[in-house]
């Protein structure tokens, strides 16, 4: 596929896929001639799923250039209650240009094209330095939260990590030695870690929310911004992005579809036999990410212990954790992790909204959840 290396502005042909047209577009010969595909079977069957989608939703923009797909972005719907109005809007979530047709304009085009579809109402998290500075550029969009987390090291791979290790044969023999280093001072480490057990909380793991969970989270009904409530969660989980099994978009599509290990976890807090508290996590090849919380303040010690000790028994490799006040417990108690260093993200809007700071937001807000 040719493209010139310098800045000129291209115009390709656009074309908008509504949620109506999604399935069809993803069986067609079409699609799957595309040697790059703007979207997986498995996320196209959860964007049609999606309980805030409307048939009249734009959730894939398309650009062409001589007939060839060069670029795409794509968009799900989501719902916040703002003011006793419910206002709908699209999540921002997947932008592509193909290497030789970058820095030609195409990726400001298609968001343009987004934000026209989407009546002005976008928002963003989840996203590489490259693409904030994309959308800060436009001007429309602002802060509505900044998540103050922390992310931290137990089993760390330098294989993962830095760019440079798989680099050649010496680099790869060479930092794999580092992590057989790492690995054997993380074993030792994890001895002296004890397993504290108050006998008053007890800690129940489940795969994903059951019954149970749902009628808990309802009574709590945390002023959360998004209200991912019983019908979005069963969505999620029912409908989830990373499979373990199908392959056959993973070397087609640019960004994550499949996982040699990806697990969610439910973990329900019991305090003397009544149900308190209920947060959820995954796992995804070693790296354990918090995705949602709810759960009284005074028992951010007992969940912060259940996740170290769940880390050590499992050897997870590092952890990200938006939620401040449990971030704030592991800074203050870093054993037995290797390193804590601050990590967070924000979550960006086009339209305002009043009193945002008297709001709840989740770790998993956006499309965090679902990778």
């Amino acid at each position: 596929m040719g493209g010139e290396s310098n800045s000129e502005t291209l115009n390709p042909e656009i074309r908008k896929i509504r949620l109506s047209e999604l399935e069809n577009f993803v069986q067609s010969n079409e699609y799957k001639r595309f040697p790059t595909v703007p979207i997986t079977p498995a996320r196209a069957k959860s964007y049609l799923n999606n309980p805030h989608g409307k048939k009249e939703d734009v959730v894939l923009i398309l650009a062409f250039f001589y007939g060839e797909l060069v670029a795409f972005r794509s968009l799900f719907a989501g719902v916040i209650q703002a003011e006793k109005v419910k206002i709908r809007f699209g999540w921002c979530s997947g932008n592509w240009v193909h290497p030789d047709f970058r820095r030609k304009g195409i990726s400001k085009k298609l968001l343009e094209e987004a934000f026209s579809a989407w009546n002005g109402k976008l928002m963003f998290t989840n996203y590489a330095p490259e693409s904030e500075k994309l959308y800060l550029k436009t001007g429309w969009f602002t802060p509505i939260h900044q998540f103050d987390g922390a992310r931290a090291y137990l089993f760390p791979k330098t294989v993962k990590l830095l760019a440079g290790a798989q680099r050649n044969r010496f680099s790869k023999w060479f930092f794999s030695r580092v992590d057989s280093c790492i690995a054997c001072y993380s074993n030792m480490n994890i001895l002296f870690f004890s397993y504290f057990k108050n006998p008053d909380i007890r800690f129940e793991t489940i795969p994903v929310p059951d019954e149970e969970t749902y009628r808990f989270l309802e009574v709590q009904g945390e002023n959360s911004l998004f209200g991912r409530n019983a019908e979005e969660l069963k969505w999620i989980f029912q409908y989830p992005w990373i499979s373990e099994i199908n392959r056959e978009s993973a070397g087609k599509y640019p960004f994550s579809s499949c996982s040699t290990s990806f697990t969610y976890t439910t973990v329900k807090v019991w305090h003397k036999n009544k149900l308190t508290g209920v947060f959820i996590f995954s796992v995804r090849e070693g790296h354990l990410k918090t995705l949602f919380f709810s759960y009284p303040p005074e028992m951010n010690n007992e969940i912060m212990r259940f996740i170290k000790q769940h880390c050590v028994k499992q050897k997870i490799e590092m952890i990200t954790i938006y939620n401040s006040a449990i971030a704030n417990h592991l800074f203050a108690r870093k054993f037995p992790f290797l390193h804590v260093k601050k990590y967070g993200q924000k979550i960006y809007s086009t339209f305002g909204l009043d009193e945002v700071e008297k709001l709840h937001f989740q770790d998993g807000d956006g499309d965090v959840f679902f990778t």
